[in-house]
């Protein structure tokens, strides 16, 4: 945003295109930290509000929902800010998407039993070259790996290697870094701010809406965690207890240290360190991208 009005102020218009895969998701706003009604009314955004909370969402369909932003956006005379940290969308966007089959229901099954070392194990055993490539503490790019191989006898790698061409091809990629306590710092800070904001709330009416299940089934950090502690709970004053906010706050961090691995593999990606409240647009006019205003 910062960014988008420093350049809307040198005579650039520019749009946000989020690249989360939670915030696709409607009712799931304020876990995921979407953009405020106010931000989304001041610039145009896209990749918000996809999909029905418990319905299925794959990487296929936000390419096609990013293709056609991208090109009413070019019509209307915008740039574009992609911003977000789903490394998957990040890869798709730029490298194109890999066309591998998905596996039989059955496979599927069969391997979401499975723990997460017994699939490093199998992967292992039948296309080992690809637990250099992918995040091999995440369940489903394991499972994704090991059902592309056994359904097709071919890696992975071979057919992301026969990918077509990406969508976005002319661009600058940054990944903004902070020294690791601040950046523990500041996600402590997020994680009490998005409970202050109401997440408790939020995560009551998607179990009223939906249903606890499909909040069970939604990998976004903490609505599980909330949900769950609230079914133990009938009182109407309900504050969530400090192990609660202490685990969600756990994950989070855990989830960064994964981020910060998967971008680390990225190439086309150019560091911009921040520290407190040093402006982004500032570091990026002094020595990265002036072009931008």
């Amino acid at each position: 945003m910062e960014v988008a009005r420093d350049s809307a102020r040198a005579g650039v218009r520019m749009a946000v295109l989020c690249m989360d895969a939670m915030q696709v998701y409607r009712g799931a706003d304020i876990g995921t930290s979407k953009p405020t009604t106010a931000e989304r009314a001041e610039v145009s955004h896209g990749g918000l509000d996809l999909v029905e909370f418990g319905q299925t969402f794959d990487v296929a369909q936000y390419l096609k929902h990013a293709a056609t932003f991208l090109r009413e956006q070019r019509e209307a005379g915008r740039r574009v800010i992609i911003v977000g940290g789903t490394g998957l969308y990040f890869r798709a966007l730029t490298r194109g998407l890999c066309e591998a089959p998905q596996g039989s229901d059955e496979l599927r099954a069969e391997l979401s039993l499975l723990s997460v070392d017994t699939l490093r194990e199998r992967l292992k055993a039948i296309d080992p070259g690809m637990l250099e490539r992918i995040d091999a503490s995440n369940p489903r790019r394991l499972v994704r790996a090991i059902e592309v191989m056994e359904t097709t006898g071919k890696s992975l790698r071979t057919w992301q290697e026969e990918t077509p061409e990406p969508l976005v091809r002319d661009f600058a990629a940054l990944w903004i870094q902070r020294e690791k306590a601040e950046l523990e710092a500041r996600i402590e800070a997020r994680v009490e701010a998005m409970f202050a904001r109401g997440w408790v709330n939020e995560v009551k009416n998607l179990q009223r809406w939906h249903s606890l299940e499909a909040i069970r089934r939604f990998p976004g950090i903490g609505y599980r965690e909330i949900a769950e502690n609230l079914v133990t709970r009938a009182d109407e004053d309900y504050n969530p207890p400090s192990w609660l906010k202490r685990d969600i706050l756990v994950a989070t961090r855990q989830y960064a240290k994964r981020q910060l691995t998967w971008f680390a593999r990225e190439p086309s990606l150019q560091a911009v360190m921040l520290t407190g409240n040093q402006s982004l647009s500032a570091a990026l006019r002094a020595a990265t991208l002036p072009s931008l205003f």
